[in-house]
C-alpha cells in the first residue's frame, strides 16, 4: 500500500484530510484503506459511549472533527439529533453524500472547535464528541473552551485520543505509517499526542470533570477493539460539564 497513499507530512491538519479525499474520494467509507481501522474502532467506542451516556435517542449531539461522518452516522441511527463539525470541506462533502444515501438527517458545518465559543449555539448540546481529533488540533485550550461553551451544564463530553509514549509512537507512527503503510506517512505528529494527566488538567480548566478513562486495544488479529486498563497507546473516556 505504500505507493497508494499520498505522503502528508508537513501539511496543515485539515489539508491532510483534503489530500486523502482528493487521492481517494471514497476513502472514508472504503472497504480497504487507511480508515478501515476507524470503522472497527467506532463499533467499540459507540458501545462505550452508549453505556456511559445512557443511550443517544433524542439527545442533541455534536461530533467535533467528524470527518466523513463515521461516528455521526452511528449516533444518528440510534436516534440522536446530530451536528457534525469539521474544517475539511472535502470530507464534509463525502459525509453529506453518504448520509443522504443512507436516509440520515445530519447537519454538517464547516469549522473548527475553536470557533464554537463565538457561535453561541442555542440550545447547547447534551453531548459533544471529540474522537481522534484532539491529537490533531493546533490549540488544545481553545478547542476545549469551544467544546465547553457548546455543552450544556451537566452534559457529557466523550473523547478518544492517543498517549504520548514510546509504545504509541512505535504502534501508531512507526509501524502503521512507515513499516506497514496502513496510514499515510506524516499523518500523526508525536508531539501532539496527549498524556491522560495532561488532558485531565486541560479539561478541568474548562469546567469539564473527567469521570473515567479506559484504554482501547486490539483484541485480536481481526482488528476488533476492546476496553482495557492500559492507557499507554489509545484511550477514551468521558467528562461532565459542571
Amino acid at each position: 500500500m505504500s505507493d497508494t497513499l499520498p505522503r502528508v507530512e508537513g501539511l496543515a491538519e485539515p489539508a491532510k484530510y483534503e489530500r486523502l479525499v482528493e487521492h481517494s474520494p471514497d476513502v472514508w467509507w472504503a472497504a480497504t484503506g487507511p480508515f478501515v481501522g476507524l470503522h472497527q474502532l467506532n463499533t467499540a467506542r459507540v458501545d462505550y459511549f452508549r453505556g456511559v451516556f445512557g443511550g443517544f435517542r433524542g439527545k442533541r449531539a455534536l461530533d467535533v472533527g467528524c470527518g466523513g461522518g463515521i461516528l455521526a452516522e452511528a449516533l444518528a441511527r440510534e436516534g440522536a439529533i446530530v451536528t457534525g463539525l469539521d474544517p475539511s470541506e472535502k470530507s464534509l462533502a463525502v459525509a453529506r453524500r453518504h448520509a443522504a444515501e443512507g436516509g440520515l438527517r445530519i447537519e454538517y458545518r464547516v469549522g473548527a472547535a475553536e470557533q464554537l465559543a463565538t457561535w453561541n449555539m442555542q440550545p447547547p448540546f447534551d453531548l459533544v464528541f471529540a474522537v481522534d481529533v484532539l491529537e490533531h488540533v493546533d490549540d488544545l485550550g481553545r478547542t476545549l473552551e469551544g467544546i465547553a461553551t457548546a455543552l450544556r451544564p451537566g452534559g457529557g463530553l466523550g473523547f478518544l485520543t492517543h498517549n504520548r509514549t514510546p509504545a504509541a509512537f512505535l504502534q501508531l507512527i512507526w509501524r502503521e505509517e512507515y513499516v506497514e503503510h496502513t496510514m499515510p506517512e506524516g499523518f500523526h505528529e508525536f508531539r501532539r499526542f496527549l498524556s491522560p494527566a495532561e488532558l485531565r488538567v486541560a479539561l478541568e480548566a474548562e469546567g469539564l470533570a473527567v469521570q473515567e478513562m479506559k484504554g482501547m486495544v486490539r483484541a485480536d488479529e481481526s482488528g476488533r477493539r476492546a476496553l482495557a486498563d492500559d492507557l499507554s497507546v489509545t484511550y477514551l473516556g468521558w467528562a461532565r460539564k459542571r
